[in-house]
Parts: structure tokens; sequence; C-alpha cells
């Protein structure tokens, strides 16, 4: 059995038959799609397709809402952005990387030496919180939240005025190194590192993986960022110069090392359409999307991150390349697409403490719950950004 959908825009009683939980019918399997239709999107797109029509007749029934579905910002993949849009993008994020912090008090700037731009502020609100938004209930939602406030730095204080994009894998799963986004022309996000030949694969404990070397491995040499200081981490990269104390200044270059091996075996659309549609809980969900619990051990989340190598890669200081925010769209638009599969079931549902793999042991979350962004900005409700519809939120995905 397949599951098809017309275009978004259908009436509200085509919509009322689609939606499940209304209708009674379940959320899809992969199971309903041919191997093929997995392999090539097919499947995906459906489904997100699907998605959208349940959420576009969701939010046509609430009351006293001011986010609409027409009115909400759509989030574009990077590559359909116009070529000045990008530019402006860039041109943003590298404002946020020089100017100075704008939230750390003069008394609290001594525990963070290298903390010099409000990017910065990012990337170690990131270090201190890794072990409370890992393997966690609030994965998703302190990450949705984190990549929103971002956005808001980017218009409110950078002046961009497009919409903040997102890096589909699946698209580059075959040379992701060749992607649009790292041509390292003045559109594109910058290049690939350096080449560096004549490196051994290093064996990946923690995840029983081989890696075998990327594709650049040095600095960004061209394009956006190409000038830029990465001041904080690495605390955990394999094989480098670690830092000894987490908020340490430790300026270098950014290192990028595209690595299609990680996007081919943990990134494709088989990977991303399994592990949305095959599992229906929210603990089991966001546990494989991880790679915690299961053989698959980077999941989507840690494929995305190993593919960026450099500081993509360390489980702290990642949001020190700006890949990081777009890898994370698309970790949120694969989140909104399986909550919308079936919204009444999945729209709040939570499961997990907020410490990485409850240790040490604390209290189940509860959307009541408190979700700190130190150096970001103020610590927020868990319920109030876990629909992209309510709170302050307002967007959705093309």
């Amino acid at each position: 059995m397949r599951f098809t959908t017309a275009a978004v825009g259908l009436t509200a009683a085509t919509l009322a038959s689609a939606q499940v939980g209304v209708s009674g019918a379940r959320a899809p399997l992969t199971s309903d799609y041919t191997a093929a239709e997995v392999a090539d999107g097919t499947a995906f797109n459906n489904v997100s397709r699907m998605a959208l029509e349940n959420m576009q007749y969701n939010i046509g029934h609430r009351t006293n809402n001011s986010c609409t579905y027409d009115n909400a910002q759509q989030r574009q993949e990077w590559r359909t952005l116009a070529p000045a849009t990008r530019k402006s993008f860039t041109d943003a994020v590298t404002c946020l990387m020089t100017m100075p912090p704008t939230h750390m008090t003069a008394d609290e700037a001594p525990g963070y030496p290298g903390v010099k731009s409000r990017h910065d502020e990012y990337v170690a609100t990131h270090i201190n919180y890794t072990y409370n938004i890992h393997d966690t209930a609030d994965f998703f939602t302190w990450h949705r939240t984190f990549v929103h406030f971002w956005e808001h730095d980017l218009k409110n204080l950078c002046g961009y005025t497009g919409v903040l994009p997102y890096w589909n894998w699946a698209l580059d799963v075959e040379a992701p190194q060749d992607s649009p986004l790292f041509l390292g022309d003045e559109y594109s996000l910058g290049s690939n590192g350096k080449y560096i030949a004549n490196r051994s694969d290093i064996y990946l404990y923690a995840q029983s993986v081989n890696m075998p070397p990327g594709t650049g491995g040095g600095c960004v040499y061209s394009g956006p960022f190409s000038n830029i200081s990465v001041n904080l981490g690495p605390l955990d990269l394999p094989n480098e110069n670690n830092v000894n104390s987490s908020f340490e200044y430790n300026p270098r270059c950014l290192k990028r090392d595209i690595n299609p091996y990680f996007l081919q075996n943990y990134n494709s659309y088989t990977n991303i359409t399994e592990t949305m549609l095959d599992n229906i809980y929210i603990e089991d969900f966001q546990d494989i999307f991880q790679g915690y619990g299961s053989s698959n051990t980077l999941g989507l989340h840690g494929g995305g991150h190993y593919t960026g190598g450099g500081s993509m890669m360390d489980f702290h200081s990642s949001p020190a390349d700006p890949l990081f925010f777009l890898h994370h769209g698309m970790v949120d638009r694969v989140y909104t697409i399986w909550q919308n599969l079936d919204i009444y079931r999945r729209q709040t549902a939570i499961s997990g403490t907020s410490t990485l793999g409850n240790s040490p042991p604390s209290a189940e979350m509860t959307l009541n719950d408190t979700m700190p962004f130190g150096l970001v900005g103020p610590d927020v409700r868990f319920g109030d950004y876990i629909d992209t519809f309510g709170g302050p939120l307002c967007y959705r995905y093309d």
C-alpha cells in the first residue's frame, strides 16, 4: 500500500481525509514503499507533503492563533536560495562571528576567556550544556530553540532579511565535497578544508566506526569564513590537540574535512526515511536519530556532524562551524515531519531525562521544565518551543 497525496493547498475536506488522527489512518511505514522509492527520495518527498497537509489542516482549525500556515516563515534548502540571499546570509554570519559578545557580563568574562564574539557565546553555551542536550528528552527542542535564537540574531543584530536555510544531506550523498554549499565562492558556505594527503584511517572507539580520511583536512581556504578565527575547542576530536579546559582561548582557522563515507552510510534517503517512518514512539525515534541504543552508532545526527569534519566533529564545540546550523535545520525538518505525520499523538510527545543517558540520574522531563541557554539568551519553557506554530515560533519548511 502506497501513501499518496496531492500538493499542498487542498480543500479542508480533502485534508481531513489525509489527516492522521482525524480519519483514524495510521502514519506510513517504510514498507509501504518499494526499496527504489525509499532510496531515490520518492518516499521522503511523499511523506513530507503529507506532513505539510496535516500541518495545514491542523493550523487552519486552531482558534486565536496569530501564526497561520500562510504567514509562517518558510525555511528553504540552501541550494534553492538566490545567490544574493546566500551571500546576505553568510555576510550576516560573519557579522556575528566578528561582533563582540552581547550577553556575557564583565563578571562572567573571566570564566570564558575564549569567548570573543557573539557567535562564540553560542559555541560556549553548547559546550556548557553538551551533557544536558544530547540523549535527553529535550534534544530536538533544545536545538530547535538554539537555532531559533541564532536566526533571530542574524536578523536583528546583522540585518539578514531572508530565511534560515537548511542542508538536505541526501541531495549530496554521493559527493558532498562537490555540493554547492562548499564551492568556495562568495555564494557558498565556504570551501572544504585544504587537502591533506597520506592520512590513515582512524578508529572511533566510542562509535565502533573505522573512519577513513576525508577530502580536505586543513583550513577553509576560500569563500566565506576563510579568514575567520575559531576561538573555542576542540575538546574531543580524535588525533587533535584538544584544549585542557572547556572555555580556553584557542584561536585557529576553521577546518573542514568533508567525508562522503558518513553521508553515504548514515544520511541517505534510505537512512532518513527508515528513521522517520519506522520509529513511531518518541523514545525510539530520538535514540535511533542520534545513534543511541542501536548498531547504527552515529545516526542521522552524528552522520551529518562527521561528514563536515573539523570543528563539526567535536561533540562540544561543533557550532564553531556555521555548517552546524544548516545541519541542525535539517535535523529539525525531519523532526517536524515526524511530528506532523501523526500530529495529535506526536506534537507534544517527550520521553527521557535531562542528562545524557540519564547519567547522573535525573528526573523525567516535562513540558513545564526549563531549558537553559546561558550566554545565548533567557531560559525558556520546554513546551513553548515544541510546536513550530506555537509560543514564539512561526515557521515551516518548504
